[in-house]
Parts: structure tokens; C-alpha cells; sequence
């Protein structure tokens, strides 16, 4: 009866253990990161980084800050003793960044409080390619992305590559000290322009209506036509003093494969999630969404993760099993019937209570276990 409810149990733990990639372990860093665009680093770490170093050093547990300022970045790493509860120097950081903020530049954006978390890596990328541009190719993928960000194992997915739509206006300065407007005067006539306006509702019989004033462009072309002010009784446009050019946004990351601009998606799963069916997960969507690409789009996954895990996974399942045929048929030629079922009953029992307890920690499948695992099979086959 022990035997069967063993096998029973250790079965189940088994395959509703999650599998990983990593173990999860908290890694008692969390960095303060500071944009500025456009200024020097010596101003960052006069500005910037020393003034949130004032008040992080007061932290209690802190076991060493680090700090880096360059072009337009600032990144403060606070490390805490292993022993600190993270989630308590987490929010004492939070404090002290929000007594530092008064003390930063009104410009610079406010502070990014960021966690280091080993296992908040991609389980797999999805590259998409294509015999057209990459604007097109970035449309594709951020429809794959909301698509892929609907199962259930997915946190989110990020985006890496292609070409953004940005709607430029260079503004000439000799035009504008001609009809006496300073640059802001511009910006403020566009943000003027662009907005949509909730007008209330009316009752008409029985029924009521919202009203709105759609006033967002939706033609770029539209800019040039604003006018910004007027000049000895004539109205002065955008296109008077600055050219409005549909183009595209600064390139911040670029993603190619074997030589190929793509875009890249990068597939994060949830915490506690099984990585192979997280992973298969998003190759049964890909192969949904297939049908619905463009013609010439290629659809190609990188950087698996649930691939070490699955051959692993393979490998212990498959050296329990050929362990066992070979020690139950050398003590059969040898010792008899009688202890060679003892043995065969051990070690795959031994391994099945295994799984009970490490299901019953809490403990995942993940790289570290299942070498061990696999070293403790060798180890029960050497001993029987």
C-alpha cells in the first residue's frame, strides 16, 4: 500500500513540478537608474548621481554602493547583506530616492527603482522577417505580441528592432526671430491642437449621447497648417517657420539573425510557470498566426531555453530506465529473483519520494536539481 500511494504521489509531484531554467534566488541588489538627455557625465554624477548617493548611503544593512554616470544615464546599485529582507530594503530605497527627488533637475526623468531578477530572462525569441521594410515587419510583430501576451503562462513580451513612424518638425531659427516666436511658442500652438475634448452628453427623447471634440491629428500634413500666431494682421503657420516631415523615430535598438534585419521578440514567462509549456505554448500561437502573415514572413525561434531542460528531463527518464533493466538483469543472472526485485522496487521508489519532497518544498525542476538528481541516480546505482 506504501509502495502504490509513493508511486501514486511521486508521479503526480512529478509532472506538476514546474520545470525552469534557473533556480529562483533573490539577489539582494536593486539599482536606481536616472535619464537626463543630453548632458555630460560629469554633470550626471553632479547632479544626479551624487545626490542620490547622499541619501542611499544612509540605508542600515548596506553592504557596498556602486555607482556609474555616462552620457544622459545614471545607475545607482545598491547591495544589501544576504541576510535583509528584500522586500523591506526595496521600499527603504523607494524612500530615500523619493527624499532625493526634490534635490534633481525639474528635466531629468524621475528615478527607475530596478530589481535584479536572474529568472526574469527570455525563455525564448521569436524572430520575424520579411521581403518588405521594417515598418511593416514591426506592425506584424506588435500584432504577435499582443496575440502571444494572451497565454496564460506569458508575463509579456518584449520588443526589440524595426522602425517607428515619428512625426519630426524642424523648426528654422532665423524665421522665428523674424516674427518674434520663440520655439516654445510652436510646441505650445501644436499640443494646443492635438487634444480631444469630452463635451458632456445630451438627452434626445429617451436616450442620452456623449459629446466629444475629436481634435487629434490624424493626418500629419494637418500640423503644418496651424497657426501659431499673427504677424502685422496675417496669421503665421507652422510651415512659415518649421518644415513637418512624416518621418521616422531615432533607431534605439537594432535585431538581426544570420545577417538579417529582423525583429525580435522576446517571450518572458511567469514565475512558478513550466518553462516546456510555456514554450510550447508559443509555438502552438505561432503556428495559429502563420496563416495570417503576409506572404515571405518567416517566423524563427532563438535562444530556447526549455531545450537544456527537456534534454535533461530526457536524460533522467531515461538513465532511471536503463539502470534499472541493467541492474535487475545482472542481480537476476547472479542473486536471483528475489533481490533483484528489492532493487528494482529502490531505485525508481527512491527517485518517486524525491520528487514527493521536492514538490512539498516548494522547489522547481530547474538545471541545478535535476543534475543533482541525475548524480544521485548514479549514486543508487552504484550502491545496488
Amino acid at each position: 500500500v506504501l509502495l502504490v500511494i509513493v508511486t501514486i504521489t511521486g508521479l503526480v509531484a512529478y509532472f506538476s513540478t514546474p520545470k525552469e531554467s534557473f533556480p529562483e534566488i533573490e539577489v539582494p541588489m536593486i539599482a536606481v537608474n536616472t535619464i537626463y538627455a543630453g548632458v555630460a557625465p560629469a554633470d550626471m554624477e553632479s547632479l544626479v548621481t551624487r545626490k542620490l548617493e547622499d541619501e542611499l548611503s544612509t540605508i542600515t544593512d548596506l553592504k557596498e554602493l556602486t555607482s556609474s554616470s555616462s552620457e544622459g544615464f545614471s545607475s545607482v546599485i545598491a547591495e544589501f547583506e544576504t541576510t535583509v529582507d528584500l522586500e523591506d530594503a526595496l521600499q527603504r530605497v523607494r524612500e530615500k530616492v523619493d527624499l532625493a527627488r526634490p534635490e534633481l533637475p525639474g528635466d531629468a526623468e524621475d528615478p527607475q527603482i530596478v530589481e535584479f531578477d536572474i529568472t526574469q530572462v527570455p525563455i525564448v525569441q521569436v524572430n520575424l522577417s520579411g521581403d518588405y521594410d521594417l515598418v511593416r515587419l514591426k506592425e506584424i510583430a506588435e500584432d504577435v505580441q499582443d496575440e502571444l501576451e494572451q497565454i496564460p503562462e506569458v508575463l509579456r513580451v518584449d520588443l526589440r528592432g524595426g522602425l517607428e513612424r515619428e512625426v519630426r518638425v524642424d523648426v528654422n531659427l532665423p524665421r522665428l526671430q523674424y516674427y518674434g516666436l520663440a520655439l516654445q511658442d510652436v510646441i505650445d500652438a501644436i499640443q494646443r491642437e492635438n487634444v480631444t475634448i469630452p463635451g458632456g452628453s445630451i438627452d434626445v427623447g429617451d436616450s442620452k449621447y456623449l459629446v466629444r471634440v475629436d481634435g487629434e491629428f490624424e493626418d500629419p500634413d494637418v500640423i503644418a497648417d496651424l497657426v501659431v500666431t499673427t504677424f502685422e494682421g496675417r496669421p503665421v503657420y507652422v510651415r512659415d517657420v518649421a518644415t513637418v516631415d512624416f518621418g521616422f523615430a531615432d533607431r534605439e535598438n537594432f535585431a538581426r539573425l544570420d545577417g538579417t534585419n529582423v525583429v525580435t521578440l522576446d517571450v518572458l514567462k511567469r514565475s512558478g510557470r513550466n518553462v516546456i509549456e510555456t514554450s510550447d505554448q508559443v509555438k502552438a500561437g505561432l503556428e495559429e498566426l502563420q496563416p495570417t502573415f503576409p506572404p515571405t514572413t518567416r517566423a524563427t525561434t532563438t535562444s530556447d531555453q526549455s531545450r537544456d531542460i527537456r534534454m535533461m528531463v530526457s536524460s533522467l527518464e531515461n538513465n532511471i530506465v536503463s539502470g534499472l533493466i541493467l541492474i535487475v538483469a545482472v542481480l537476476l543472472f547472479f542473486l536471483g529473483l528475489t533481490n533483484s526485485v528489492f532493487v528494482a522496487v529502490s531505485i525508481p521508489g527512491s527517485m518517486l519520494l524525491s520528487f514527493i519532497l521536492l514538490n512539498a518544498v516548494g522547489s522547481t525542476m530547474n538545471m541545478v536539481v535535476l543534475f543533482s538528481l541525475i548524480l544521485a541516480l548514479g549514486m543508487l546505482v552504484d550502491n545496488a
